[in-house]
């Protein structure tokens, strides 16, 4: 005997709220404090099963509530205080859509090609995010693979957003395998076409990191980090200045200090960069300043954060204000063009701390031909190391190496294939970190062709929304 349609839609039902469970407890370890990467590739599966699998207002309406609510568990603490239940609650929705996408569309379209509306979606969303959005690149899903080097090499070709179509694609492939019972007849063809894309990904990476590593003369820099309560009087400035001397004598060729490493008063500040100029000159070193200067009427008149450059002349090439500064701190923004020096080193660039999450922006520096990217940084514990891992993939996309000088996080340098050269926790390790950097770079194709795949990703799900609603169309006539 057996069960009628009924009881076998009841037991599906049943099933589909295990999937809910395990879906969501995948996706608390998919992004945020706790990250594991194979729950990045692996939530999607499972929820997209359940949507699919319920009613669906009541499934939607399930997964909206999940997603909402394992956002604000795993990114707590990780947002600026009064902002954080608006903002994750705002995520939540935001790449909730395309759950809602999967499930509105995916029965209009016919074969594999329904299998790109999920994907599609999530990299226009990622996209648009980082355009728009002040906090930039923050929650793409690219950002959970960063230990995944051959992967992460793909970042020269597409930017972030291959990385995130190639994740996010994986759910609605095994989906529609699952759907037709996995009999690999049927799903043979579209099995073999993600799995071959993806394999020949991992061996363009393994490849590029193998056969073309960096292989130029190396760069000595020296990063130096202290407390902010040790950073907030001119006299923790010439404890700076020391340090930066005793870094210069033990071989180091550029110096660079953490953001805001010292807090100057507006009018103490032209005497102080005086001291470091003839430090510059008497030690025949290049200096990068962290400077967090503070003008009469702070916070309500904003401050000057500031990275300063010296050359051995003693000549102060630039003066960059940060050009992204973060929602709600009292900065003021610079003008948006990241400045370069063509040294005997190489190009070397440098841009602040938050200015590193947006690739756009970034984007220019590969333009120009940048070897090094030195970053002054200061972050919390809570984004710590993350904030210092995202940063890394500025240098993949554009074809520069990184030292990011952090206070209170994760001090390191990368060359441009994402290889740890140098790393100091702030907590552990103080206050120096000392790495030899590639100097020179390489031109990457992201740097020519830029956001090209996140363009192409929004012409495409539009393509799927209008085939979509054509085939509706056409079989709402014939039914008349």
């Amino acid at each position: 005997m057996t069960a009628s349609p009924r009881a076998a839609t009841s037991a599906q039902g049943r099933w589909s709220y295990l999937w809910l469970l395990i879906g969501a407890g995948l996706l608390v370890f998919a992004n945020g404090r706790w990250m594991i990467p194979l729950a990045t590739w692996l939530a999607p599966v499972f929820l997209i099963r359940f949507a699919r699998t319920q009613p669906a207002v009541r499934g939607l309406g399930l997964l909206l509530v999940a997603n909402v609510a394992v956002y604000l568990f795993s990114w707590q603490g990780m947002v600026p205080g009064g902002l954080y239940l608006p903002v994750m609650g705002g995520y939540a929705v935001v790449f909730w859509l395309p759950y809602l996408a999967d499930r509105l569309l995916v029965n209009r379209l016919q074969g594999f090609a329904a299998t790109l509306v999920f994907p599609l979606l999530y990299v226009t969303l990622e996209y648009i995010n980082a355009l728009t959005n002040p906090f930039g690149s923050w929650l793409s899903l690219a950002y959970t693979q960063h230990s995944f080097l051959p992967f992460l090499q793909l970042l020269s070709i597409t930017g972030m957003w291959g990385l995130t179509f190639l994740v996010t694609w994986l759910a609605p492939v095994v989906n529609w395998a699952w759907a037709q019972d996995f009999a690999w007849q049927r799903v043979r063809a579209g099995v073999l076409t993600y799995g071959g894309i993806l394999t020949l990904v991992l061996l363009y990476g393994g490849g590029r990191m193998a056969l073309f590593p960096p292989q130029s003369k190396t760069l000595q820099v020296a990063s130096l980090t202290q407390t902010a309560e040790e950073g907030r009087f001119l006299e923790y400035g010439d404890r700076m200045l020391e340090q930066s001397r005793q870094q210069a004598q033990a071989g180091a060729e550029v110096i660079i200090w953490q953001e805001g490493a010292v807090q100057v008063l507006r009018e103490d500040e032209a005497s102080f960069i005086e001291k470091a100029r003839a430090l510059a000159q008497e030690e025949a070193v290049h200096l990068l300043l962290g400077l967090y200067t503070v003008p009469e009427g702070y916070p309500d008149v904003k401050a000057a954060n500031q990275a300063v450059w010296i050359t051995p002349d003693g000549d102060v090439k630039w003066r960059y204000l940060k050009g992204r500064p973060v929602p709600g701190d009292p900065d003021v923004a610079g003008d948006g063009v990241i400045p370069r020096d063509q040294t005997v080193f190489g190009a070397l660039a440098s841009v602040i701390c938050f200015d590193m999450d947006f690739p756009a922006y970034l984007r220019q520096a590969g333009q120009a031909g940048t070897d090094v990217m030195l970053v002054p940084s200061n972050d919390s514990p809570a984004i710590d190391p993350l904030h210092t891992h995202m940063a890394s993939f500025r240098g993949i996309e554009n074809g520069f190496s990184i030292v990011r000088a952090t206070g209170h996080g994760l001090s390191a340098a990368f060359d441009y294939q994402g290889r740890i050269l140098a790393a100091a926790d702030f907590f552990t390790t103080k206050h120096a970190m000392v790495a030899h950097v590639p100097t020179h770079g390489v031109k990457t194709i992201y740097s020519v062709i830029g956001d090209l795949v996140a363009w192409l990703s929004m012409v495409g799900f539009a393509t799927l929304v209008g085939l979509a609603l054509f085939r509706s169309a056409g079989g709402a006539g014939a039914r008349k």
